[in-house]
């Protein structure tokens, strides 16, 4: 499965934030952490337990 962000309906500048956006900022983080485990910046072990931990599965 593959995570995606689609921007619909976009209208000026908006701030994003946990309160604002709660789902493009929980999708936002999980592609940063994605990232730097492809980037080889984070190990699988640790991608995983930072994932848990920001989709609140801690």
């Amino acid at each position: 499965m593959e995570d995606g962000l689609v921007f619909e309906d976009f209208e000026g500048e908006n701030r994003i934030s946990r309160r604002t956006a709660p789902e493009f900022y929980r999708l936002y983080g999980r592609a940063v952490l994605l990232a730097l485990r492809e980037q080889g910046i984070l190990s699988e072990e640790q991608a995983e337990r930072c994932l848990e931990v920001w989709d609140g599965r801690d």
